[in-house]
C-alpha cells in the first residue's frame, strides 16, 4: 500500500462527518460497527452524524451503541431516520455539544418522565418529521430546548394541540405542517420572525405577542378577517404574506406589505396603499361561472396599483350574461402583466367566457391551458 493511500485511508477513517444510509445487510452492519468502534476507541471527534435505516427489532442494540458513541464524541449535527425506532430523545438532549437535531420517522412515546430531565442549551435547530408523540412529550421537549432559533414540525401525529410559549426565548423561525384534524396551534413568541403553518385539515391558529413577525405563510387554516387584521396591524415588521385556501378570509389589508401571494376559492377584497414588490393571485372557481364572479374579479384587480401575475382555475362554464357585465363598468378595465387560465370543464364550448374574462382585465400576456374546452370571441 502506498503512502498516499495510507494517508487517504487514515483521513477517511477519522473524518468528522459520517453518513450511513440504509445499511440493510448483516455485512454492512458489521462494517458500520467496525467504523464506530474505531471512533470510540480513538476518541475521534464528530461534527456530523447521519443515519437512515429501516428498523428491525434485532438491530436495536447496535443502533443504541452507535448513538452512545456519537454523543460521547461531541457530535454537533445529528440526523436520525430509523422507522418506528423508540428514540431516547432526552439522552440525546443531554449532550452539551449538540446544536442541530433532525429526527424523521421515529417514535417519541411512550416515555416515563423524571425530574432529572435537563435543558439542552446548546441546541439551536430542532426538526421533527413523521414523528409519533403526544402533547406531554412535545411540551416537555420544547421546554428542554429554550434557546432554539428554528423549529420544524412536519406531519407528526398523536396530539391535538401545539403550544409555543415564552419559554422559547430566541425562536425566530417556525414551520408547522400537519395532517391532524381540528388541531389548535397557539404561539406566544415576541422574537418570532418567520411562521409557516400548513394545516390541510382546517386547524386553528392563535398567536399572541408576535410583533416582530416578518413573514407569514398559512394554508388551510381557520382564521377570521378580524384575527388576520389584528395579526397584521400588531406586526408592523410583517412584509411577506402568503395565504392558501383559508376559506374564512374575505378581506386582506396589505397596506404595510411588500409581497402578497393569495390562493383560494373566494375573491377577497384588497386594501392596498402602495405598489407591492410582488403580488400573485391564484383563484379557483369550482362552481358555475356567473357575471357576478367576473365583476368581483374586476373590483379586486382595480384596487391593485400593479398586478404582475394572476392565475385562474375553472372547472365549470355556463352561459355568462354579458349585459350584466356592462352594467358594472364604473372603473377603467384593470391591467395585468400575465394572466394564466386553466380550464378543466368537459362541456365543450363556453361562448361568452373569453369576453367576460377580457372584460374583467386586460392582460399583456394571456396563457390558456385546456384539454377539452373550446373558445370563441363574440365581440
Amino acid at each position: 500500500m502506498s503512502i498516499l493511500s495510507k494517508t487517504w485511508l487514515r483521513s477517511w477513517f477519522t473524518h468528522p462527518n459520517i453518513e450511513f444510509k440504509y445499511p440493510y445487510s448483516g455485512r454492512n452492519l458489521e462494517l458500520v460497527d467496525t467504523i464506530m468502534k474505531r471512533y470510540r476507541d480513538e476518541k475521534i471527534p464528530m461534527d456530523k452524524f447521519e443515519l437512515s435505516y429501516s428498523f428491525y427489532p434485532q438491530v436495536s442494540q447496535p443502533i443504541d451503541k452507535w448513538l452512545d458513541i456519537v454523543l460521547q464524541n461531541g457530535v454537533k449535527y445529528l440526523f436520525f431516520e430509523v422507522h418506528n425506532f423508540s428514540l431516547p430523545i432526552f439522552t440525546i438532549l443531554a449532550a452539551k455539544s449538540l446544536t442541530e437535531l433532525v429526527v424523521d420517522w421515529c417514535t417519541l412515546m411512550p416515555i416515563s418522565f423524571s425530574s432529572d430531565v435537563t435543558n439542552c442549551n446548546s441546541l439551536r435547530k430542532l426538526s421533527l418529521t413523521h414523528v409519533k408523540l403526544d402533547e406531554n412529550m412535545l411540551q416537555t421537549l420544547l421546554n428542554c430546548c429554550p434557546l432554539i432559533v428554528s423549529f420544524i414540525f412536519h406531519y407528526c401525529w398523536g396530539f391535538k394541540k401545539i403550544e409555543l410559549t415564552l419559554n422559547l426565548q430566541k425562536i425566530k423561525s417556525v414551520s408547522i405542517k400537519s395532517r391532524e384534524q381540528n388541531e389548535l396551534v397557539k404561539i406566544q413568541a415576541p422574537t418570532l420572525e418567520h411562521l409557516t403553518y400548513d394545516s390541510y385539515l382546517w386547524g386553528k391558529l392563535d398567536t399572541v405577542e408576535c410583533q416582530n413577525l416578518k413573514s407569514l405563510d398559512i394554508s388551510y387554516v381557520r382564521i377570521s378577517d378580524e384575527f388576520l387584521q389584528n395579526l397584521i396591524s400588531g406586526s408592523q415588521s410583517l412584509k411577506d404574506l402568503k395565504i392558501r385556501n383559508c376559506e374564512d378570509i374575505e378581506e386582506i389589508d396589505s397596506s404595510n406589505l411588500e409581497s402578497l401571494e393569495y390562493m383560494g376559492y373566494k375573491i377577497p377584497k384588497l386594501k392596498i396603499a402602495r405598489q407591492l414588490k410582488n403580488l400573485k393571485i391564484n383563484l379557483q372557481c369550482f362552481s358555475s361561472l356567473k357575471a357576478a364572479w367576473f365583476c368581483n374579479l374586476r373590483k379586486l384587480l382595480s384596487n391593485s396599483i400593479s398586478c404582475p401575475e394572476i392565475s385562474l382555475d375553472f372547472s365549470q362554464c355556463n352561459g355568462i350574461n354579458l349585459t350584466d357585465l356592462r352594467l358594472h363598468q364604473e372603473v377603467a378595465t384593470p391591467k395585468v402583466d400575465i394572466l394564466n387560465v386553466n380550464c378543466t370543464w368537459t362541456n365543450g364550448q363556453c361562448r361568452t367566457f373569453l369576453d367576460a374574462l377580457l372584460w374583467s382585465c386586460h392582460p399583456r400576456r394571456l396563457n390558456i391551458q385546456s384539454t377539452s374546452a373550446t373558445f370563441k370571441m363574440l365581440h
